[in-house]
């Protein structure tokens, strides 16, 4: 199924089967954030059968109702955070979106993390036989390294029972969102850098990027995307307290290190309780329901819908995605097109319809710099994203039907070309000069 096929009718229905039996409730969860739980969260999905912790269990079939309506005429872009609004909306609620503002206002001197959330309402030349490298000269290298330097200096500190402020991780979101355009650069790093040292820090910054997009998607406002940013960057803080011979294991784990596994939220909503106190219960909430699903079959609590955090949702969706779209010690990568079909076709049950959406807008789109492979079977490298039409970019052509390269600058705009789309991405490893 093409993805653009995906986009216009919706999934096919698919079916779970019934998983296990849910843990008892941890006597230890966070305190509820009076304004972080809105009323108004609607045409939530409820679970259909008794809820069952264990996510890697096949569950049993179910007829559920989805369609994705279609992409909106605007793209994604972030010019600068989103304007204050009366009220903070849900991200879920059926009413149309609050605009994003377009001029990025300065950012405040005043930190947005603790305490009760503010109601709110060019092409370079070609050198002969060179291809450009979409990651060396990223302008926002620096900022991705700033990310995973502070993951690290983080890990330590709770590794060490440590105080760690979150001041830098709230600085380096702001970057992100009042940045023209960072979102998109750190969008390209993230899901163009192949990893093979399965870092948390990297993939923890994947997430947050992940996270942002979605953030801004669902027009959501600047104060909650910075909380939602830092959030996403620290989310797995509880497998520090997972033994390293379970977290390290490349083998198949066992019934009782699995179980441990999943006791990472609980760990990690106990660590922020217990480093930052009440004014972080959100972050806490939010890294204790990371493993909830829409449909109540998610863990440790098995609960559903209005009652998982808002954050959580998010980073939860960010989550998969990021796993599908990285290489793991028992598989390969997944390109981010066909992790965004699989998302939708195999798990839809498990996230919110308009999440589904909003990711489909956000994250199935090519990345600038990505190299595609067009039905004529010519290569190129997405230069330059066309608004309202997410998968006809214009595309710089590097290599011709017949797998030769071409030497002088050849771009073609897909709009304009009814007969011609893109088929596929392709890896570097699969240009024909290296063959």
């Amino acid at each position: 199924m093409r993805l653009s096929d995906l986009i216009k009718n919706g999934p096919d229905s698919d079916k779970e089967k019934p998983g296990r039996k849910k843990p008892a409730v941890p006597e230890k969860a966070p305190a509820k954030e009076d304004s972080f739980r809105l009323a108004g969260l609607g045409n939530l999905q409820k679970a259909e059968e008794a809820p069952a912790p264990v996510p890697e269990t096949p569950v049993a079939k179910e007829e559920v109702p989805f369609a994705v309506p279609d992409l909106p005429q605007a793209p994604y872009s972030a010019p600068g955070p989103p304007a204050q609004e009366a009220a903070a909306p849900s991200p879920f609620a059926d009413q149309p979106p609050a605009p994003i503002q377009k001029e990025a206002p300065k950012r405040p001197r005043r930190s947005v993390l603790a305490g009760p959330e503010t109601p709110s309402g060019g092409n370079g030349e070609r050198k002969e036989g060179h291809l450009p490298d979409p990651i060396e000269n990223n302008p926002y290298a620096g900022l991705r390294e700033r990310a995973i330097q502070f993951v690290f200096q983080f890990l330590q500190a709770v590794a060490d029972d440590e105080s760690f402020p979150l001041d830098e991780a709230e600085d380096i979101v702001y970057t992100c969102i009042e940045e023209p355009d960072a979102i998109e650069n750190l969008y390209t790093l993230a899901v163009s850098t192949i990893d093979t040292s399965n870092s948390m820090a990297i993939h923890l910054f994947n997430h947050m990027v992940y996270s942002l997009k979605l953030g801004f998607g669902l027009k959501w406002p600047q104060d909650r995307i910075v909380r939602l940013g830092v959030a996403a960057l620290i989310h797995d803080i509880g497998m520090c307290a997972i033994p390293q011979h379970i977290r390290h294991k490349e083998g198949k784990l066992t019934s009782e290190e699995l179980a441990e596994i999943r006791n990472h939220p609980q760990y990690g909503m106990e660590i922020i309780s217990h480093i930052y106190g009440e004014p972080f219960h959100w972050l806490a909430e939010a890294i204790y329901h990371e493993h909830e699903r829409e449909n109540g079959r998610g863990y440790p609590q098995g609960l559903s819908g209005n009652q998982i955090s808002e954050y959580a949702k998010i980073i939860g969706l960010a989550d998969v995605y990021e796993a599908l779209t990285h290489h793991r010690p028992h598989r390969k990568r997944m390109l981010p097109h066909k992790a965004v079909q699989k998302i939708v076709q195999a798990q839809k049950v498990q996230f919110h319809q308009r999440l589904l959406k909003v990711m489909i807008e956000e994250l199935s789109v090519f990345s600038l710099n990505s190299l595609v492979r067009l039905n004529s079977n010519a290569i190129g490298r997405e230069s330059e994203t066309i608004s309202g039409q997410p998968l006809r970019p214009v595309v710089q052509l590097i290599f011709d039907a017949d797998g030769n390269e071409i030497m002088e600058d050849r771009y073609i705009a897909l709009k304009e070309f009814s007969l011609l789309y893109i088929g596929d991405e392709v890896e570097e490893s699969e240009l024909p000069t290296n063959q």
